[in-house]
């Protein structure tokens, strides 16, 4: 099983081989590579895909301290995989916090990004639904379990029940407390506002329309930052909307990837 060693953490990662550009995944706060499951299933055996469990979560190292939680270490932990993934030039897809981790990348190392799909994602995170309600108030008062269960609830549209069951089964499996919470400390401070008005890659915008822990306004506000942007709402789906209408984000990433290759 591949990893990668930063700074003294293991990061877990895998490859799917395949025959056209090569598609990097990066996941969201408390989830894990298994939340590309729809996406792994449906392009196997076309695209060369690589997974990545960021620091703290999946099968990588979960370190106890703050320190290794700083942005800068997603960031250089994405770089460290796709070296030795071997990589030259690829695709970057990333779901909610790691719609932040990929455009920070993109405009750290240009040169590498033939485009960028974010999903569920924004430049600037003050609370992480639209009620404003503090999070890190909630983890500290609540148990770990109850607060997951309330964020899962905000996490899916209205009609996906199963859907919120599973996510709330791999935070408790594959995201301790401590982690959710350094990343959380973390993803709550960054500002990419400036950094996304520098991407000028062909880039695909996908948002839930019932999205309520990143609404639509977030994704319409990187449409108008990021040049060369295309903006896709799905109906009846929330956050967690490439586990919720898979086929529609599927067949979304299918037609932008086949205009790049032309």
């Amino acid at each position: 099983m591949p990893y990668v060693m930063n700074g003294g953490v293991n990061v877990y990662y895998e490859v799917e081989d395949g025959a056209e550009l090569p598609l990097v995944f990066v996941h969201g706060w408390t989830a894990n590579m298994n939340w590309w499951k729809e996406q792994r299933s449906y392009f196997a055996g076309k695209y060369k895909m690589v997974f990545v469990d960021n620091r703290g979560h999946g099968n990588s190292d979960k370190p106890l301290e703050y320190e290794h939680y700083r942005f800068e270490n997603f960031v250089s932990d994405l770089d460290l995989v796709v070296k030795h993934a071997g990589l030259e030039r690829f695709i970057l897809v990333g779901h909610s916090f790691g719609t932040m981790i990929s455009m920070k990348y993109c405009v750290e190392h240009p040169e590498k990004i033939l485009a960028l799909i974010l999903i569920g994602g924004g430049t600037k995170i003050k609370a992480l639904h639209k009620l404003g309600y503090p999070f890190a108030k909630l983890f500290a008062t609540l148990s770990y379990k109850r607060s997951a269960d309330f964020v899962s609830k905000l996490a899916v549209g209205k009609k996906a029940g199963e859907v919120r069951e599973w996510i709330l089964d791999q935070a408790m499996k594959y995201t301790p407390p401590y982690s959710a919470m350094n990343t959380y400390k973390t993803l709550t401070t960054v500002d990419l506002r400036d950094d996304a008005k520098k991407i000028d890659k062909p880039t695909l915008i996908i948002v839930g329309e019932e999205d309520a822990l990143l609404p639509v306004s977030k994704s319409e506000e990187l449409s108008r930052m990021i040049r060369n942007s295309k903006l896709v709402v799905v109906k009846n789906a929330g956050h967690c909307v490439i586990l919720e209408k898979p086929e529609v984000v599927n067949k979304s990433i299918e037609g932008f990837v086949s205009k790049l290759t032309g």
